[in-house]
Formats: structure tokens, sequence, C-alpha cells
């Protein structure tokens, strides 16, 4: 029987736990074009969210976009992953002849490229129409053009910028400026999603910024204990196990409703159960889970100093809200200067935050692994 949770992205057609209310409130601001910022913690399901919209959306007419800019390495990279979202999209609706002359006619700073694929035979990418346009002047024509495409199709439109605060990692300081001269006139809502909060949230929050108060802030929260239990418990079921209640709950309190390690965990589960799983399948289950994200921990250690390793340390076993309290700084073997330090960084890569008052670090599966680090 096939395991019904994925450790993947969610695919639009395949079952969400919940999430009704963020569906409709997010569908609705798309459809009165509005643009949002929509931010949680890693791995709490944004882009299986904003995926799952637009394909509801698209059933209403709309023309939708969608352009991870992860890791972008520059501005003129920027353009290009925008452009190939766009030619993407095009590329699948129309046919040969009509796109070939749409394209060229609304879009001349890059051009399509079908490149060879063993696996699906040919892939569609794009190259800049001149190798001599610098990255802003690129950006800024793409941006042009996109304009005055969607001003000439007359379609309702939807664009995702998936890992949005990423353009900060960039040089160019005029970056934010460009995008915010075009996008404000544009007849289309834009997403920008991102889950290093800090970073993305000062995009739209800082009075000195371009985007300052230009989206509505929507930040996505774990998933209702109660609601998770029942969506464990059905999907089970329709894979042909049972899960009690109570093993369902568990699973719920072990991921503290994480919504990844959620599904990563009733994965397991289900991979190791019988007809019917059981506590000892959740804590077997949990093992493989910390096994397998053990090395994407380590990579996130690694670049971190010694000072910020220990506070991270500190606060996955002994979460607080007076770490500078000279108890908490001397059993912790730390300092005001070097928490201090350490703090703002940590902060910076959303790796800890202030939660109700308490210092705690943000991922509880992560914090579980650096207490026995």
């Amino acid at each position: 029987m096939a395991n019904p949770f994925t450790l993947r992205v969610i695919a639009p057609d395949s079952p969400f736990c919940n999430r009704a209310e963020e569906l409709k409130d997010l569908t609705r601001h798309a459809a009165n074009q509005v643009n949002v910022v929509v931010f949680s913690p890693r791995r709490y399901g944004k882009t299986s969210l904003v995926k799952k919209v637009q394909a509801e959306i698209e059933k209403e007419g709309f023309l939708t976009f969608y352009a991870d800019l992860f890791m972008v390495a520059g501005v003129n990279e920027v353009a290009e992953r925008i452009a190939k979202s766009v030619y993407t999209v095009l590329h699948k609706r129309e046919s040969l002849l009509e796109k070939g002359a749409r394209m060229l006619k609304s879009f001349k700073a890059f051009r399509p490229v079908l490149k060879p694929s063993p696996e699906n035979g040919f892939i569609l990418s794009v190259e800049p129409s001149s190798a001599t346009t610098p990255g802003t002047e690129l950006l800024d024509n793409v941006l042009e053009e996109l304009g005055t495409f969607f001003q000439k199709e007359r379609a309702k439109v939807h664009f995702v910028l998936d890992e949005f605060q990423e353009i900060t990692e960039l040089k160019d300081s005029f970056i934010e400026g460009i995008l915010r001269k075009h996008i404000q006139h544009q007849k289309a809502s834009y997403f920008f999603v991102g889950s290093r909060r800090r970073g993305l949230l000062d995009i739209f929050n800082q009075r000195t910024r371009p985007f300052y108060q230009s989206a509505i802030m929507y930040p996505i929260n774990p998933l209702p204990h109660h609601e998770l239990v029942a969506f464990l418990v059905e999907r089970f079921v329709r894979a042909g196990k049972k899960c009690p209640r109570s093993v369902a709950e568990e699973i719920s309190r072990k991921t503290l409703q994480y919504p990844y390690y959620a599904q990563a965990l009733a994965y397991n589960v289900f991979d190791l159960s019988g007809k019917v799983a059981q506590g000892k399948d959740v804590e077997a289950g949990f093992e493989r889970v910390l096994s397998s994200e053990r090395y994407a921990y380590e990579a996130m250690v690694q670049g971190l100093t010694g000072t910020q390793i220990a506070l991270l340390r500190a606060l996955a076993s002994s979460p607080s809200s007076q770490i500078l309290s000279r108890e908490y700084l001397a059993r912790h073997r730390l300092s005001i200067g070097g928490v201090q330090y350490a703090q703002k960084k940590l902060v910076e890569l959303d790796l800890v935050e202030k939660r109700n008052e308490v210092w705690q670090v943000v991922d509880p599966i992560f914090a579980q692994w650096l207490s026995g680090y």
C-alpha cells in the first residue's frame, strides 16, 4: 500500500491539512489584486500553500507565474528567473506559432532557448538578448515588458516571488527600488513569500525602503492540533491502516504541529507500522526523522561561531525570557557581549525568536537535535 504522506512540496491536487481559512483569505487577496507578504519559519508549507492558491484561481481564468529566488546570485539572475517563469507559463499555454510571435513581440530583454534534457527531451531556458546589458538595466527592462504584456493581455494576473528576502543578500542597492517602481503600476497581485522573516519583514516595514507598507502582512501559523490529528487518522484509514487517535496526538505533540515534520514523522510511522500504528512506531519514526535531518542541521551550524552555537544549544535546552541575566549566563558559560552579538545574528538567520516573551529556537526538531549535539 502506498504511503499517503510526502516529504516533498505538496502538489496542488493533493490533500491539505486544514489551511481552509488561509486558502480563502489568500485567494480573495489575489482576486482583489492585492500584494501580500506570506511568511513563516522554514518548512511551514508556504510554497505548497501559494501553489494551491494559484491552482484555484487558474480555474477562474487567472494567469499565474511563480519564480523562486532562493540563492539568487545577482540582479541579472533575478531578471532571468522572472523572465523564465513567464516564458515557461506561456510555453505551456500557447501553440508554437502563437507563442513565437507573441513572445518575441512582447519580450526582448531575454529570448527563450530549448536545451536538451535526458529526462524530458528538452527544457525551456532563457538567455539575455545582449550579453553586455548591466543587471539593473536587464531587470528594469524585463519588468517594463512584463507590465506592458499584462496591460495588453487584460488578463487577471498573479505572481509569486518565493524566498523574496534573498534580494537583500545582493550587493546592488537599487534592486528593491526597481522592483517597486514597476510592481506598483502593474495590474497584478504579487505574493512575496519568505522564511527568513526578519529580512523579509524589514523590506516592507522600514520607512526608508521602497516597499514600505505596500503589502498585507500574512503570517502562516502552526496547524491546529485537533485538525492535524483528524487529518492523520483519516489519511491512515484511506491508505488501509489504522492510526488510533492517541498515536496521532503523539505525532502532533512530537512535531509541535510543524507541517513538514508532521508529514515526515507520519511518513515514517506509516512505513514502520503494521495494520495498526503504535506508540513505539512514533518513537522509532522520530529517531528516523532526526537521523535524516542531521545533515541539514550540521550544515546550519557549520558556518556559525562558537558563541552562536553555544547560545543555540542553551536556548534549545533552556528557553528563557532572561538570557542576559547573570544566572543564565553563568549556567551556560556565556558572556553578555557574546550573547548580544550572537542573538542578533541568529535572529537574522531566523534560527531563534522571541515567542510569548520567551527566547527559543525556531525549529522544534532542530532544538531537540541541538540538545543532544
